[in-house]
């Protein structure tokens, strides 16, 4: 089945996937995926993704990026070998990125449990951590502060190095200048030297480490510098020494712990493996398949995931479930062999545990994947492209096991066409009778009638617009399509008179069928045209009628709370009043004079008017009184529900409905719904604008979350609760589907946390159920 994984091309898939890996074991692991071929397997591969895919979706992951593949250092240093410096500081950051990652999932394991047994094993060693980076560099070498015997030493380094250098100095600036070719000094060897002329080699005594080419120069370490380049040798070899004690150390600690450090390593390849699966469902705005009874593949609007997704076509195909095997027929240039190849590199990647670039897939597991598809033709095996097909289905055919998907492009082709097509059809029914399900394309006329006509195939054609000489690479499922070999020749120039010789060539019956074949495709392709267009009207009538309800629901919502706010107003109001006037007779009572009286007479006065201005708030802002159908008239001023300008009655009311002109807008509304007014709608005076009242009346009762991601689903929610409480809202209604679940976490968490929601619950059966949340604003 490794002939399948090639040319099937889901070799190029795994690199898709190396690539978002962070790790070289991650994508090591990723370049030898494989499908998996047991039904329970292949679903926890898939289970898995989409813990990573919900994982992402909600928690900014550290990188993996610093673990590396040090398990051989880790071998060598638990049989007490001596690391680098490099080894150990990678053994740092290894350990530095595994602790983070494993901190940043830790609070949520129980949310994801499959990632955290693979986090769990990451070992947590910050002392050895930090006794790492504080010896160590990011270059390896090691740090002053790593003994405070390498701390003296490399003083002491510095302190011999700069006496050196200013008695060697003395010898190219003093008086022994003019026994130099220059005045500089050099370095041979290690050693600090001065370029000394031949004939003054008595004036400056030393040893000389080199002559130039001509040898009129000697390079002369002077006396009293060597002995100050010998103190410095041996501060050096004890500093190396220092150095080689101190990565021994490391590695020692190191190797004391390798066999949990390179279980982590292990464990964050697979993890990373696991998350670059995500990463990639992201890039190619894929979906998890959906697990369906028997075995077989329904893609709806998929993808080829190598091709440029802004020019692919979506294709719908379904293969197996109740029928066994499909023939794909059409024109060369129809793309038979994309649509093959989708559906097979779509079963390859969905039981590797990959998402699919569909809107929806719904899956039942193969037992195997065979395919024979492209020229097979081989040189070095001395095999023609016939011989090449027929070598590939005997192998399919010789270990085929029940189940098993096996792929045909152009079953038959490169023998004589009646003893090909002779023997694609005894191929096709042996692989159904064995179990097998088969999708082939061919442009044998007679086995599209076989596929008619055979119990467990079907057919199966590409679309080929007859005006435009193209093909529209749709399949069409159930029928099957013509070759049009002729009108495509004529397209890329063959001369009109080979053309017209070709179709006096065929026979009468030949013609009849390729003309009943044509005209078929374009009564079918009508057909969906008119279908798709009325399922277009009739999905925006039902948009239309589901906004135009919500937003007479949600006016009815906002002018019953309206009222509520408004008596809870006056009633506070009042409690006030009575108060006051409570206050008033206590001081009657304790001082019942004059002045007294008078004062009081006052403040009587003032709570009377007060009172009397909110009953005028409280009778504006109750509910009217409903009109019935008698009490309205055309031209009659009137306010509508939902609406805040007034507006003219154009007709007389008739079966509890009237005809209203709103601005440009006529609007048919119920009698209930409308009261008269005096109120006049005044369209030169723009009124200054109040976000509160703004939101009050824009305010939605309704959101829908489905589709989202986590960060945006929360986002989204965050505003829409906001908008509801400056509207004074009393309830909401939160759509998140039922999915996985995970919106509807992520929402009832939100609700939990946030102090103006005084309760929630799940939405009753009529309600939507656990696809929909009701929340009661304070």
């Amino acid at each position: 089945m490794n002939h399948a994984l090639s040319v099937l091309e889901f070799t190029a898939v795994r690199d898709r996937l190396a690539f978002h890996c962070e790790t070289a074991l991650g994508a090591v692991s990723a370049s030898e995926l494989e499908p998996a071929y047991e039904n329970d397997s292949a679903w926890e591969r898939l289970n898995q993704t989409t813990e990573a895919y919900n994982f992402l979706s909600q928690v900014p992951a550290p990188s993996l990026g610093g673990v590396k593949d040090l398990r051989d250092s880790l071998t060598r240093a638990s049989k007490g070998g001596s690391l680098g410096g490099v080894e150990l500081y990678q053994v740092g950051e290894s350990l530095a990125a595994m602790r983070n990652f494993k901190a940043s999932i830790e609070g949520k394991k129980h949310d994801f449990k499959h990632l955290w047994n693979l986090a769990g094993q990451f070992p947590e060693l910050k002392l050895l951590e930090d006794q790492l980076f504080s010896s160590l560099d990011g270059g390896g070498d090691v740090k002053d502060g790593a003994s405070q015997e390498l701390g003296r030493l490399r003083q002491r380094k510095h302190s011999a190095t700069s006496r050196i250098l200013e008695r060697i100095q003395s010898y190219t600036s003093g008086k022994s200048r003019e026994f130099l070719s220059d005045p500089i000094y050099t370095v041979r060897d290690g050693r600090y030297v001065v370029p000394v002329k031949s004939e003054y080699r008595g004036r400056v005594r030393g040893i000389v480490h080199d002559t130039s080419g001509s040898g009129q120069t000697l390079f002369v370490e002077p006396e009293d510098v060597l002995q100050l380049g010998n103190a410095l040798r041996e501060i050096e070899a004890a500093e190396r020494e220092e150095m080689r004690r101190i990565l021994a150390e490391l590695s020692s600690k190191v190797g004391k712990n390798a066999g949990i450090i390179e279980l982590g390593i292990e464990a964050s390849g697979e993890l990373d493996t696991l998350l670059a699966k995500a990463k990639l469902a992201f890039e190619m705005k894929a979906s998890k398949p959906r697990r369906w009874q028997g075995v077989g593949i329904n893609i709806q609007a998929g993808r080829h995931p190598l091709l440029d997704r802004n020019i692919a076509v979506p294709i719908d195909i379904v293969v197996g479930f109740d029928f066994e095997g499909l023939l794909i027929t059409g024109p060369n240039t129809g793309g038979k062999t994309v649509a093959i190849k989708t559906v097979g590199l779509f079963v390859l990647m969905a039981q590797a545990g990959l998402y699919l670039p569909a809107i929806d897939v719904k899956l039942g597991v193969f037992s195997q994947v065979w395919a024979d598809i492209g020229d097979e033709q081989s040189l070095q095996q001395s095999l023609s492209t016939f011989s090449g097909h027929i070598k590939n289905i005997a192998e399919a055919l010789k270990l085929l096991k029940p189940g098993a998907l096996v792929l045909f492009d152009e079953i038959g082709a490169g023998t004589d066409p009646a003893e090909g097509a002779a023997l694609a059809k005894s191929i096709l029914l042996t692989l159904k009778e064995r179990g097998a399900f088969i999708v082939a394309s061919t442009h044998y006329g007679e086995l599209k009638a076989f596929a008619y006509s055979t119990p467990g195939y079907r057919n199966a054609s590409l679309e080929f617009d007859v005006k435009s000489l193209r093909p529209t690479y749709r399949v069409l499922m159930g029928s099957p399509g013509a070759s049009h070999a002729l009108r495509i020749a004529e397209r890329y120039g063959l001369p009109k008179e080979v053309i017209e010789r070709a179709y006096a060539g065929l026979s009468v019956e030949a013609q009849q069928v390729s003309k009943m074949m044509e005209e078929l495709e374009l009564a079918q392709r009508r057909a969906r045209n008119a279908q798709s267009e009325a399922d277009k009207r009739v999905a925006e009538i039902k948009k239309a009628e589901q906004r135009a309800q919500q937003k007479l629901e949600e006016a009815e919502d906002i002018r019953k709370n309206v009222h509520a706010k408004a008596a809870e107003t006056i009633e506070t109001a009042l409690r006030e009043i009575r108060a006051e006037a409570a206050e008033i007779f206590e001081d009657l009572k304790t001082s019942p004079n004059a002045d007294a009286n008078a004062q009081a007479r006052e403040k009587l006065k003032g709570l009377q008017s007060f009172g009397q201005s909110v009953a005028k708030e409280f009778e504006e802002k109750a509910p009217k009184q409903k009109p019935n159908e008698a009490t309205l008239s055309k031209g009659m001023r009137v306010k509508v529900e939902g609406y805040p300008q007034p507006g003219n009655i154009l007709e007389e009311p008739k079966n509890g409905n009237v005809v209203v002109q709103l601005g440009p807008l006529r609007v048919t509304v119920s009698t209930s719904k409308v009261s008269p007014t005096e109120e006049k709608f005044q369209q030169t005076v723009k009124a200054k604008p109040n976000m509160n009242l703004h939101r009050a009346q824009t305010a939605t009762m309704e959101i829908h979350l489905r589709m989202m991601r986590a960060e945006e689903a929360i986002q989204e929610l965050e505003r829409f609760v906001d908008d509801a409480l400056l509207a004074g809202l009393p309830q909401v209604r939160i759509v998140h589907g039922k999915g996985e679940g995970v919106l509807r976490k992520i929402t009832q968490d939100y609700l939990r946390r946030n102090k103006d929601i005084s309760r929630f619950r799940d939405g009753e059966a009529t309600e939507g159920g656990q696809g929909v949340t009701i929340a009661y604003l304070k």
